[in-house]
């Protein structure tokens, strides 16, 4: 079993578009289904893409204290140990808790000398899961207005755990950044696939999140979507691939690919002869010949 997980340093750059078009790339060269997980809890699209409606088959619930105000006598202990300052005292009212704040550490249970605080807990995402073509999905979505993106992903990734050595590929698509999440993700990878594009700022996030794979040590290859559009700072994103001893692909910026994302469908269905379909199956090609090795 092999797990790529495709990320970039900066959201816009394609990621889920690559991830979903390299994983039917990826089936269709070696006959077998591909496992796709979507971590990025905020705003989840794979399914979009895909053409399917994922059903929920996880709640993913969290720590948050239940305040008995019988027992509460208003010490302050709990507000004074809460790490994230989502409790506090308010006179002639008592204990309040900002729940949004809460990161569920249940601190304040274990330092209340009356046991005034009890275990409860409360639902900051779903884990959802979905078929098609070729493509088995599992996709983690953020209650909104929750804060616990991490925890929903860390969820997500081992609720895949459980099941995805049935497979001989797995594809993860990340949230851009280069926080603990991403880091999660990059670390149980076997190949890195980042995704970035010919822009200033392309550049600048693309530099944060290598040196990060650099310092996991994974092996690491480079897409370079959009390539071909006007102004691009296309010398000094080379030299800096080639300086740093980086294999990367061209990812063509064409009219079918816009027309295909719009359409809500993967280019390579759509349009399998087009540049962009091309250039994918070139990274799919690549990437399994490097498995066999």
């Amino acid at each position: 079993m092999t797990v790529i997980t495709i990320t970039g340093g900066k959201g816009g750059t394609g990621k889920t578009v690559i991830a979903i078009n390299l994983a039917f790339a990826l089936s269709n060269l070696t006959g077998q289904r591909i496992l796709l997980i979507d971590l990025d809890v905020e705003n989840p699209c794979t399914y979009t893409l895909l053409g399917v409606k994922p059903k929920t088959v996880e709640e993913i619930r969290v720590f948050k204290p239940s305040i008995n105000a019988d027992l509460c006598d208003k010490c302050g202990k709990c507000v004074e140990s809460c790490p994230a300052h989502a409790l506090f005292l308010i006179p002639n009212r008592g204990l309040m808790l900002i729940e949004t704040l809460c990161e569920g550490c249940a601190m304040c249970m274990y330092v209340c000398p009356r046991g005034a605080i009890n275990r409860d807990h409360t639902i900051v995402g779903w884990i959802k899961e979905a078929k098609s073509k070729d493509i088995d999905l599992v996709l983690g979505e953020l209650k909104p207005g929750s804060r616990k993106h991490h925890e929903v992903m860390e969820a997500t990734l081992n609720h895949a755990r459980k099941f995805w050595k049935r497979y001989k590929i797995v594809v993860i698509d990340t949230p851009p950044g280069t926080g603990k999440g991403i880091y999660m993700a990059l670390e149980v990878a076997d190949l890195v696939v980042a995704v970035t594009e010919p822009t200033s700022l392309g550049l600048l996030d693309f530099k944060r999140l290598h040196s990060l794979v650099k310092s996991i040590g994974k092996p690491e290859v480079v897409v370079v979507n959009k390539y071909g559009l006007p102004g691009g700072i296309y010398e000094s994103m080379q030299q800096f691939l080639e300086e740093e001893g980086l294999k990367w692909f061209k990812l063509h910026y064409d009219r079918q690919m816009l027309s295909a994302y719009i359409k809500g469908a993967p280019v390579l269905h759509c349009y399998p002869n087009a540049q962009s379909s091309l250039d994918v199956k070139l990274i799919a090609r690549e990437v399994v010949s490097g498995l066999k090795k």
